[in-house]
């Protein structure tokens, strides 16, 4: 009775709620959040798309961090689903961006008190971060200046409407997936490319003003 009755009982107290109860309540929170990404993300007003795109931008470093970003997938796969391609991976690409734009200052300034070590890990891993891969920094300032100045160029993008048709890559392999918008091809990449150069720029200024000599001595 045990081996026959225990798992039928127990699928049924489990499966009946999941169908009826579970499900039903998610599909209405992905559709809830498709239609906040719809409203921010893509609204017809462009200070609204900038502000959405800077501020996601930003905060994507943290959320990598705690590793809440693979819950981002299910929403890219809802937004691909609903519209034929996704807005706000190209924002939250721009992150790693930013990284790189602050690891570039940090060189600088351990060029500048000689921090040797602190040089060679960044010409190491700068190639490999241009490309989009890498993780985030393991420094306080620089970690939260390179959000700050990724941004920028999340705002950049999110304002000229790039879109991509797949997610994964980001840096400069990102290009490839950066085909959807409602300004063409051509537009998107090109728009992305210059998204990514705002992110490196900003990424170090932010970076270069926040970060002195005396953090990056020891």
């Amino acid at each position: 009775l045990d081996i026959v009755f225990t798992p039928l009982i127990t699928m049924i107290l489990c499966l009946v709620p999941y169908i009826l109860i579970i499900m039903p309540a998610t599909g209405y929170v992905s559709t809830a959040l498709c239609w906040v990404v719809e409203k921010l993300c893509m609204s017809d007003i462009l200070i609204v798309r900038i502000i959405a795109g800077y501020v996601s931008t930003a905060l994507f470093l943290p959320m990598v961090a705690m590793g809440m970003h693979h819950g981002l997938v299910a929403l890219y796969s809802v937004q691909l689903e609903s519209f034929g391609y996704v807005t706000l991976y190209p924002a939250l690409a721009m992150a790693g961006a930013g990284q790189v734009g602050a690891a570039v200052a940090i060189y600088f300034k351990a060029k500048k008190c000689g921090n040797t070590r602190l040089k060679n890990v960044i010409t190491g891993a700068l190639p490999a971060g241009l490309l989009g891969i890498g993780d985030t920094l393991p420094m306080g300032k620089p970690f939260i200046s390179a959000g700050l100045g990724a941004g920028f160029g999340g705002a950049s993008v999110m304002a000229m409407q790039v879109a991509a048709t797949a997610w994964g890559p980001s840096g400069l392999l990102a290009l490839f997936v950066m085909t959807a918008g409602p300004h063409g091809v051509a537009a998107s990449v090109g728009c992305y490319a210059v998204g990514l150069v705002i992110c490196y720029i900003m990424g170090f200024i932010v970076t270069n003003a926040m970060v002195f000599v005396e953090d990056v001595a020891n």
